[in-house]
Formats: C-alpha cells, sequence, structure tokens
C-alpha cells in the first residue's frame, strides 16, 4: 500500500469543492502581502509571483505563498478547467511521486498544491551518485505509471515538471526528496477503449514525442518518449536550434532501425502525412560526412540504461515499453 506523503497534511483531495461564484473572468492578478482564505479554512499569503500567462481575456499567474511558515503553489486554472482537473486530480492522489492540489480557493478558481523548490532542469544531476540519479528517475517514472494506471495522459512531460526538493547534507553532499510529476492541467482522461488523441501538437517542441509533432494519435507511450528525452536530455538544445536540429536528433538517436520508422509511417496512415514527409526527407539527409548516431551504439553509455532508453523511444508507439514494465526493467529496478 502506497505511503501518503507527508506534503498532503492538510486533507485529501476530496475537500476540494468546486468553486460557487461567478467566472474569475476579469480579476487582477494577486498582489504580494494579500491573504487569501481557502475552502479549508486555511488563510495563504501571497510571497512572490513565480509566473504569468495571458489567456481567455487575462493575466493567469503561478503563486508562492506561505501558511503556518509552509510553503505552497497556488496556480489560477481557467474557469471551465476548474470543473475538469478537480477529480483528476483526486484520481491520483494517492501516488507519493504525483504532486496533486491539497486544497482550493474557489471563489478565484485556484487550486493550491505542496511547495517544490527545483525542475529537473535546474538541478545539477552530476552532483548526485549514479545510485541517487537512478532513484530519482525511478521515483519519477512511478509517478508517470500511478497517471496512466487511471488512463490518464499527461500531454506535457518536460524537465520542469519533474520536480524535487534539494538540500545540502551534514557531509556537504547534495541530498533530495520528494520527486513529482507535477502540472497535470493539461492532462487528458481517456475511455478505456480510446486510441488517443487526434489532431493535436502536444507539449512542449523540445520534448514532444514524433507522434505529438505528427499530430497523430497520442497516448501513453507519448508520455514515455517525452520521459525518455527527459532523462537523457539528448534534446538540450538552445532556443535559436528550434525544431529542424530537434528532429534531426530524434532520427539520428531513437530511430533504431529501418522497420521501426516503416512502422511510424503506418501508424499515420502512410506518406500522405505532411510530418511523416518531413522525415523521410531529413532521414534521407543522413550520409557518411553526416552520420546517424543511434543510442543504442554509444559505448560511454551504461547497456543497460541504453537498452531502457532504447525501448522507451521506438517511433512505432505501440512497440513501446510502458511505464509499469520499465520499473520492472534491470537497470530501474538496480539489479
Amino acid at each position: 500500500m502506497a505511503k501518503k506523503r507527508q506534503t498532503k497534511s492538510l486533507d485529501s483531495l476530496s475537500s476540494v469543492s468546486a468553486p460557487t461564484s461567478a467566472s474569475s473572468i476579469g480579476q487582477q492578478p494577486v498582489s504580494k502581502g494579500v491573504q487569501l482564505k481557502s475552502s479549508l479554512g486555511n488563510c495563504y499569503v501571497v510571497d512572490k509571483v513565480l509566473s504569468e500567462r495571458l489567456a481567455a481575456g487575462r493575466i493567469w499567474c503561478v503563486y508562492r505563498a506561505t501558511h503556518r511558515g509552509k510553503q505552497f503553489i497556488l496556480k489560477d486554472i481557467i474557469p471551465g478547467d476548474f470543473d475538469y482537473v478537480i477529480p483528476l486530480y483526486k484520481q491520483v492522489e494517492h501516488s507519493l511521486h504525483t504532486r496533486t492540489a491539497v486544497d482550493s480557493i474557489p471563489e478565484r478558481h485556484i487550486l493550491v498544491f505542496p511547495y517544490l523548490e527545483k525542475g529537473l532542469l535546474h538541478v545539477d544531476i552530476t552532483a548526485f551518485s549514479s545510485i541517487s540519479k537512478t532513484v530519482i528517475i525511478r521515483n519519477a517514472l512511478t509517478g508517470l505509471a500511478d497517471i496512466h494506471d487511471q488512463h490518464i495522459i499527461h500531454t506535457d512531460v518536460k524537465p520542469t515538471n519533474v520536480m524535487l526538493d534539494s538540500f545540502k547534507q551534514d557531509n556537504g553532499d547534495l541530498g533530495w526528496r520528494n520527486v513529482q510529476i507535477t502540472d497535470l492541467e493539461a492532462a487528458v482522461v481517456l475511455p478505456p477503449k480510446a486510441r488517443g488523441l487526434a489532431d493535436r501538437l502536444s507539449g512542449n517542441h523540445f520534448w514532444r514525442s514524433p507522434e505529438a509533432w505528427a499530430r497523430g494519435i497520442q497516448s501513453t507511450p507519448s508520455d514515455i518518449y517525452s520521459f525518455a528525452i527527459v532523462v537523457e536530455e539528448a534534446n538540450r538544445a538552445s532556443p535559436e536550434d528550434q525544431a529542424e536540429l530537434i528532429l534531426r536528433r530524434h532520427l539520428s538517436f531513437f530511430a533504431s532501425e529501418m522497420e521501426d520508422f516503416e512502422g511510424f509511417i503506418a501508424y499515420h496512415g502512410g506518406d500522405d502525412n505532411p510530418f511523416v514527409k518531413r522525415l523521410k526527407k531529413l532521414l534521407c539527409a543522413f550520409n557518411e560526412d553526416n552520420p546517424r548516431l543511434p543510442f543504442g551504439r554509444w559505448q560511454q553509455v551504461d547497456p543497460r540504461f541504453g537498452d531502457l532508453i532504447c525501448k522507451m523511444t521506438y517511433m512505432d508507439p505501440p512497440r513501446r515499453i510502458t511505464a509499469r514494465e520499465a520499473l520492472q526493467h534491470p537497470w530501474s529496478d538496480g539489479t
């Protein structure tokens, strides 16, 4: 039985109520120092705006706030999404490695989450031992497996959505705790017999799966591909490189064999898909002067780790290993 994490000390998500007020469209962002009372009777004091974005005619923010000396994340949720994400989070509230809402401020359509210090993109992974890195990845993969068990596609797996707390240990080494998959606001619950999402460009372009680029059928294997890219950090390309370099790297590193690539073409209905044509053109550009560099042949990589990444990054989505299967892989179980 999964343990209840300490960060869920307020109440279960079942206590998070749906908003009863009118739409929050038109509300101004919350200023620093403002106190907000929640549906559970807690008082959160906003101390910093972490991010903001413009949508639906207003600015939507993510805040850091404090309640009884502890820090929390407060997130503006678009009213129509608020009612959708509350039961979604409830489906995975048991997961030790998935960050879910612990409170709400209904009149402002705000959800409250435990505070986590850093996303994986901003953590110095080289400072951790190989055992620690394995456990961190395994914990994040467990969170993803818990999400997939509920027929939920995350759709936006990326380094900033794998978060943890880090700290200095007494001996000076870097320690860590609370590894969690975060930000399920863009997640989608699929009916059990549904193939997946279609005609949608999901996720961030640095970490997007090939079928997401193709606006093809996207399901849990799409999250697996993105997770593998996050783990390997193969696409740490600068923003100016943009999609073309990323796609070349995907083909170079992870299109392991022509049979796999042909499976990807068949998955998308043949050569008529514009993205398939684009990939074939890129694939033809590899030659003796510009060779492919399949990840499975990288000699400096632990063979077990290389095998896991290859199984997670087949171009043909049905061939990819699942999150639960990956947790049984010799690399991730430490054997």
